[in-house]
C-alpha cells in the first residue's frame, strides 16, 4: 500500500454510504450473518444507533478519506460487563492488505487499557480460513462449534465460538493454576510429616507417663 496514510478512529454518521457499499461487499457477505437487502437508509438508522450507543465503541479505517474497514465492541451489562462482542469487516478490494491486523490491534488495546474488559469473544464462520488465523495470532482461542449458526447461500453454516482472556487475568490464572499444583504435589508429604510429628508427639507422652 505503499505511503498511503491510514487512519483508525470512531465511526460517523458521514460513513454511512462507505459501510453500506462495504457491507454489501461479496466477500463481506459470505463471511458476516449481514444482509444483501439492507438499504442505505436502514444502515444510516443503524449507525446513529451505534454512535449514541455507549456500549458499543466502533472504529473505522480511513484510506484516502474513504472507510474500508471497521470493528466493533459491544460490552456486556450487569454481571456479564466485563465481556466484550467482537466484529469485524474489511472491504473485499482491501482485503489481505494489514487492515484487519490494524481493527484488531486497535480493538484488544480498548479492551485492554481503556474498558478493562476480562473477555473479548466472537463467532466465526468454520470456512473462514483467514479470519480463523488472525483471531489466533492475536490469542483468542475455539472455545466451541456452533452446529447451524446461519443460513447463507441456500444452506447452513457452522460457526466457531473463539475467545480471549485479558493477559492479566491470564496471569493470575496461571499463577492460580501453579499454587495449586504444588499444593496437590507437596500434598501427601506435608500429611505424612504431619502423621510422623504427631505419632512421635503421642510416643513422647506415652513414655512420660510410663516413666511416671
Amino acid at each position: 500500500m505503499g505511503q498511503t496514510r491510514i487512519t483508525i478512529r470512531p465511526l460517523r454518521v458521514a460513513d454511512t454510504e462507505d459501510i453500506y457499499e462495504l457491507t454489501h461487499m461479496p466477500n463481506v457477505l459470505w463471511g458476516t450473518s449481514l444482509l444483501p437487502s439492507t438499504t442505505l437508509e436502514e444502515w444510516r438508522q443503524i449507525i446513529e444507533q451505534w454512535i449514541y450507543d455507549k456500549r458499543r465503541h466502533t472504529f473505522i479505517t480511513e484510506l484516502q478519506g474513504k472507510a474500508v474497514g471497521m470493528v466493533s465492541v459491544y460490552v456486556g451489562e450487569g454481571r456479564s460487563q466485563h465481556i466484550g462482542d467482537l466484529a469485524m469487516a474489511v472491504h473485499d478490494k482491501f482485503q489481505g492488505q494489514g487492515l484487519g491486523k490494524m481493527l484488531m490491534l486497535t480493538a484488544i488495546d480498548l479492551a485492554d487499557n481503556w474498558l478493562n474488559l476480562v473477555r473479548l469473544h466472537l463467532d466465526v464462520y468454520i470456512d473462514n480460513e483467514r479470519a480463523i488465523r488472525l483471531y489466533k495470532n492475536f490469542d483468542f482461542e475455539i472455545e466451541g462449534h456452533i452446529r447451524c449458526s446461519a443460513f447463507r447461500g441456500g444452506n447452513y453454516i457452522d460457526s466457531y465460538l473463539m475467545a480471549r482472556l485479558s493477559p492479566k487475568i491470564m496471569a493470575s490464572r496461571a499463577n492460580a493454576t501453579q499454587t495449586k499444583q504444588t499444593s496437590t504435589a507437596n500434598g501427601p508429604t506435608n500429611q505424612a510429616a504431619n502423621a510422623a510429628t504427631t505419632k512421635s508427639e503421642n510416643g513422647s507422652a506415652e513414655s512420660s507417663v510410663a516413666q511416671t
